[in-house]
């Protein structure tokens, strides 16, 4: 296990467009997520892990920005637990949330953790080739093409949210044992719908399902599916939507 810095992990703040820091207004998650850093502080990783876990519990009340908090610290302490994938895992959450997230002392933690932090945030957020300037997007009023707006857990900023184009999206039928084992179950997933209405394949995350074994025929289900775009200001904009999938054998 790597071992914190004490001092390093103090300074590290996440930040994103128009908000001055995720700490300031406290909500159950935000406590748990202050929690979780002092138990890293007095080196107890797995104790920390265990408050975010609880943070990031649908039942528990929170903002999507206390959510994007819990995600990137996740994933500082699973780094140090020396669990690299559930770090990159987690801080992929957190940007699914918003791309543009920012935070603030990564790299003096660990360079790796800055490299890796941004190297995810490009595959959720590609560079495009040809962008209509910043100042026309002033002018015009539009959302930026890369921005992604969130309907995880609940819509925020959108005129319309993506529909799927099928009545059967959230259904995912299982064949097999598995498909016994697991009817009548239920799976969440989180992934991006562009502005084509296309699913974005490298955002696709399984959150949670009853099976593990489940997830490659759960990601074949959801790259799959068609919807009419989510809009904003009346343009098509990508959009982070977190959905149930009820398994049917």
């Amino acid at each position: 296990m790597r071992v914190a810095s004490v001092v390093l992990l103090g300074i590290v703040a996440v930040h994103r467009c128009g908000l001055p820091g995720l700490l300031s207004a406290q909500t159950p998650a935000a406590d748990l997520v202050t929690g979780a850093r002092v138990q890293l502080r007095a080196g107890n990783v797995d104790s920390g892990l265990a408050l975010l876990r609880v943070a990031l519990d649908s039942s528990t009340a929170g903002s999507s920005t206390d959510r994007m908090n819990a995600f990137v610290w996740q994933g500082v302490l699973q780094f140090f637990k020396g669990r690299d994938s559930l770090a990159r895992e987690s801080f992929r959450e957190a940007l699914l949330i918003d791309p543009r997230l920012e935070v603030a002392g990564l790299a003096q933690i660990d360079s790796a953790l800055a490299t890796e932090f941004e190297a995810i945030r490009r595959t959720i957020q590609p560079p495009a080739l040809a962008r209509p300037s910043a100042a026309l997007g002033r002018l015009a009023g539009a959302p930026r093409q890369d921005t992604a707006y969130t309907c995880a857990p609940e819509c925020r900023g959108l005129d319309q949210p993506p529909r799927a184009l099928s009545p059967e999206a959230q259904t995912v039928i299982v064949s097999g044992a598995e498909g016994a084992s697991v009817m009548g179950g239920v799976a969440l997933v989180r992934f991006v719908v562009d502005t084509s209405g296309a699913v974005e394949p490298a955002s696709i995350t399984v959150v949670s399902s009853p099976n593990p074994g489940l997830a490659e025929s759960l990601i074949n289900h959801v790259r799959r599916l068609r919807f009419a775009p989510g809009r904003a200001q009346g343009r098509a904009v990508r959009v982070v939507l977190q959905w149930r999938l009820n398994l049917r054998g």
